[in-house]
């Protein structure tokens, strides 16, 4: 038997309904508010928001917003592109906002990614950062243009 492949291509266009819980986070994000739910069993606080606890499997209907820094926990860079991507490298980032329970992944801005070998010194788990606003802002994630680090 032989094995073969196929090279497909499909450029997709479409709409996602966001529903209630991130409708309103990313409405939130329009005024510049990091919108935020907690469950009222464990308080665990999810942002980006969840509308059910993953662990305690109840609604999350008690909304806060927080602030718009936090740490990071983890992070990588992207050296290669893919189509309708930001041109590599990049560096991504797992972000606990002050507050929350959950990360948030987002793009972090200003550091040298021209030497992959010195990229940990500079953005080591616990470093501050916060968010930088677009100017003109859509109810999308890139709302929050990026982090910079504080």
């Amino acid at each position: 038997m032989t094995i073969t492949t196929q090279r497909v291509h499909w450029d997709l266009n479409y709409d996602i309904h966001l529903g209630a819980t991130w409708g309103r986070f990313m409405a939130g994000l329009t005024e510049q508010k990091i919108l935020a739910n907690k469950c009222p069993d464990c308080a665990r606080v999810f942002v980006p928001p969840q509308a059910y606890c993953e662990s305690c499997f109840v609604r999350t209907d008690e909304w806060l917003e927080l602030p718009s820094e936090g740490v990071v926990e983890a992070f990588t860079v992207a050296w290669q592109s893919f189509r309708g991507g930001p041109t590599p490298p990049y560096a991504i980032a797992g972000i606990r906002l002050d507050g929350a329970s959950t990360l948030l992944m987002h793009y972090v801005h200003g550091l040298d990614l021209s030497d992959p070998n010195a990229v940990r010194a500079q953005l080591p788990v616990g470093t501050r950062v916060g968010a930088v606003w677009a100017e003109e802002r859509t109810g999308q994630i890139l709302d929050i243009a990026h982090f910079a680090k504080i």
